[in-house]
């Protein structure tokens, strides 16, 4: 478990190199949570290790989004009220009438070890793969409490505001801590881990809309979905970065050039920012899925 103190009321862990970030936030009220990731087990002893670090119970969750990677871990809160936009909240019990019922749980964690080579390219090794897979406890539990846009919660010293986003799904939130100056993103954003365009937008005008939404707050630091926190600058030379590539991919593509010249101009050849990922093709790849889907 890789543990980031980004500051002295936020916790961040990364359970497993597949899941998502866990955060923990520290307010006068008690500890609110924000995802849990996919390993139980973890997701149980991260927040046992803060609620003692802090000396205080739990008092919430937030979902950002219905992915299994965020919300496979949630039985390790069900005694506390679970908060998501409605869109999650809808998605979840659809969910637990379709893919997640029945032995559906068991077949989505064995069908991780279909993507072996996929995760190699980040770094995750068989045997982190194993314990996803090999998990016989995930229960997943429709969130008590939901909005259609925006929620704050806490007092005005701690307020969190809980936005819809609706990029990389319809249903993602993120969170905002105006006093702690930390935005808490779920996977419309991503650093480091996985590239910040592995994960194709369900709406991309949404995903550029929340981007530069941010940049009109007051934060410092960011916490992606997956990959470790970042400053804030970061973000938006990131966002410049993705707005220049969507021009240029879509005015080739409208003078309808092929893909794979395309992915041949100079103008696309660097990709900003950090990546852990190991297969060099990664980047031409993305940018044939982004051809494809604008």
């Amino acid at each position: 478990m890789e543990i980031f103190n980004v500051t002295k009321n936020i916790v961040v862990a990364n359970t497993s190199n597949i899941g998502s970030n866990i955060v923990c936030v520290n307010t006068t009220d008690g500890l609110i949570f924000v995802d849990t990731g996919l390993i139980v087990e973890e997701v149980k002893k991260f927040r046992q290790d803060m609620e003692k670090k802090f000396g205080k119970k739990t008092i919430s969750l937030i979902l950002t989004h219905a992915h299994q990677d965020h919300i496979f871990g949630m039985k390790s809160f069900f005694d506390v009220p679970i908060i998501a936009t409605q869109k999650c909240k809808e998605k979840i019990k659809e969910r637990l009438a379709t893919d997640f019922a029945g032995d559906g749980i068991r077949k989505i964690l064995n069908n991780y070890s279909e993507f072996k080579e996929y995760f190699a390219n980040m770094g995750i090794s068989e045997d982190e793969i194993a314990e996803v897979v090999n998990q016989t406890d995930i229960v997943v539990e429709i969130p008590q409490k939901d909005f259609t846009k925006e929620l704050a919660i806490g007092t005005k010293e701690n307020k969190i505001i809980i936005t819809i986003s609706g990029g990389h799904s319809l249903d993602s939130a993120t969170v905002y801590l105006p006093s702690e100056k930390v935005l808490i993103t779920g996977d419309e954003f991503y650093h480091s881990q996985v590239p910040l365009l592995a994960g194709a937008p369900e709406s991309h005008e949404n995903w550029l809309k929340a981007l530069k939404s941010w940049e009109k707050l007051d934060v410092d630091i960011v916490i992606p979905g997956h990959g470790s926190p970042i400053d804030f600058e970061y973000v938006t030379n990131a966002r410049k970065f993705v707005e220049k590539t969507f021009k240029i991919v879509r005015e080739l593509k409208e003078k309808n050039v092929k893909v794979d010249e395309v992915i041949k101009d100079k103008r696309l050849k660097e990709y900003y920012g950090k990546s852990n990922w190991k297969d060099p093709s990664w980047w031409k790849e993305s940018l044939k899925a982004l051809y494809q889907i604008l």
